[in-house]
């Protein structure tokens, strides 16, 4: 049965004329220019053996607030150990970030782990076996090869194999310890990529298998089951896609499912159930949205749900006990205002 935590406040519809009111991310998104190459949220995914599932309660399909982030940014990543969210990296008024803030979901508490090495936004994040792996990303506006791992038990930093191919605003997906790097942006080539990498933690090997059918960037992907989903994105036309393609792990293979609602790119994702939640964003090229939609895989059909209270760009995605966590974001692209919410949606 979901509660809001003491410290945490449940929304009402009113909040969006509230954000308004106070000038910050109007709900209905605003003047907006183009991301650059749509700094992704690096969506963080359950393994299969202990995915999400969806605890229905007299709250459901609400939002509620969070204890702040204690670093306002956007382009940062989340992964998930136990109870816990790491939120790594990003940007802000100071440029690039190596910050590793975590939060603490039965406490509603934050507290700061030791720093990445290299700083980055736009980098992919998954957590295998207790350890949180950051991917590729951007510094300085150029696109990275660099994996740096972090031991939250000995709070340190430690060196793996680079990434085959610099990348960033990519997407990560884990499958069965297996962390899947789908799409994103090469500043060496300046086009959005179609490649899926794979990297073993245990062996410290990458790999590849059948790329997406349309090469993106700050895609809302996610496993969902035995799929990985990646809907959404910015696509190399130029602009936000509704694209909706679906990985069969079992058959290698990537098959077009039903588009989405509206054309989004960098918001915030989760895999809980068996649908793909999809949250704020840019919406087409002019404008954040704050809409919600959630893709069921099994009858290849898309649901509009409770918008967000605050529209947000490139929020770091999170999901714990069948909650997303959508943290951060920025208003617009390039961003004016940086933002530390922490938005949380009960399916």
């Amino acid at each position: 049965m979901f509660s809001v935590h003491p410290q945490r406040r449940l929304w009402s519809t009113s909040a969006c004329a509230i954000a308004a009111s106070i000038s910050l991310a109007a709900c209905g998104g605003g003047s907006n220019a183009i991301l650059p190459h749509a700094a992704g949220q690096g969506a963080a995914a359950s393994q299969r053996s202990s995915s999400e599932t969806v605890v229905r309660s007299a709250t459901s399909n609400t939002w509620s607030a969070g204890a702040p982030l204690p670093t306002r940014r956007y382009g940062a990543a989340a992964a998930v150990i136990g109870t816990k969210i790491y939120v790594i990296g990003g940007f802000s008024t100071h440029g690039d970030l190596g910050k590793n803030e975590i939060y603490d979901t039965t406490t509603n508490t934050w507290k700061s782990g030791a720093p990445m090495p290299t700083k980055r936004a736009g980098l992919a994040l998954s957590a295998v076996n207790g350890i949180v792996y950051a991917i590729g990303g951007s510094n300085a506006g150029a696109s990275l090869t660099t994996v740096e791992a972090y031991d939250p038990v000995h709070d340190t930093w430690s060196a793996k194999a680079s990434l085959p191919t610099a990348v960033d605003s990519a997407d990560a997906a884990v499958d069965n310890g297996l962390i899947y790097v789908v799409g994103g942006f090469s500043s060496v080539t300046g086009m959005r990529l179609s490649t899926v990498e794979t990297y073993n933690a245990t062996t410290n090997v990458w790999g590849t298998v059948t790329p997406l059918t349309v090469a993106k960037s700050g895609s809302f992907s996610a496993t969902v089951g035995a799929n990985i989903v990646s809907a959404g994105g910015f696509s190399s036309a130029g602009h936000a896609t509704d694209d909706n393609e679906l990985y069969k792990v079992t058959r290698n293979s990537w098959t077009t499912e039903r588009i989405m609602p509206s054309t989004r790119s960098s918001g915030c994702a989760a895999g809980i159930g068996g649908s793909l939640y999809a949250a704020g964003g840019v919406k087409t090229n002019t404008s954040t949205s704050n809409a919600l939609a959630a893709f069921d895989v099994t009858t290849d059909t898309w649901s509009t749900l409770a918008p967000m209270p605050f529209a947000v760009v490139a929020p770091a995605s999170a999901t714990v006990n069948g909650l997303l966590y959508c943290f951060g974001g920025a208003n617009k692209t390039p961003p004016t205002s940086y933002f530390n919410y922490v938005q949380i949606y009960q399916p």
